[in-house]
């Protein structure tokens, strides 16, 4: 699990540069761990993920960020992220908190034996998040069906 939510947390951020104006496609995440992983109960957990951003560009901020994993097209972890702001023209660190959720009917072996094999290939996700700029210009994104392993290509 903590596998599948720090390539979200850095797959999120891919996914805001790539969508929006082109000064914003240079945004490169450079770095990503886990600093905290805290359990909920059999079926939820809070985490932490450190991302390294470069960002030659403006201020923008991320929020609304929910997103479902999915596994063979059954929906099998729902996460949702707190807000996070990227500073103009710099290179830092930023803390991404995240809550997910096992869903009801997934069976938990089968998201443990996938994340033990190399591949990701039955793995796609469902984000939606609204970015917006310091001026308060933003837009809601919503991408369906993407392959985890193609975001985790442009990391």
């Amino acid at each position: 699990m903590k596998r599948v939510v720090k390539l979200f947390a850095a797959a999120l951020l891919v996914l805001m540069a790539s969508s929006c104006a082109k000064s914003l496609k240079d945004i490169k995440v450079t770095y990503y761990e886990i600093t905290s992983f805290s359990p909920r109960g059999l079926t939820s957990f809070d985490a932490t993920v450190d991302l390294g951003v470069d960002n030659p560009s403006v201020q923008f901020a991320l929020s609304k960020v929910n997103a479902v994993v999915k596994l063979d097209g059954a929906p099998c972890l729902h996460l949702t992220a707190d807000d996070v702001t990227v500073a103009p023209r710099c290179e830092q660190v930023y803390p991404l908190v995240l809550h997910g959720t096992m869903d009801e009917g997934f069976n938990p072996f089968s998201l443990m034996t996938l994340l033990r094999s190399p591949g990701l290939e039955p793995l796609t996700i469902d984000v939606s998040f609204y970015g917006a700029l310091k001026s308060g210009l933003g837009k809601q994104f919503e991408y369906k069906d993407l392959p985890l392993t193609d975001l985790v290509s442009q990391l």
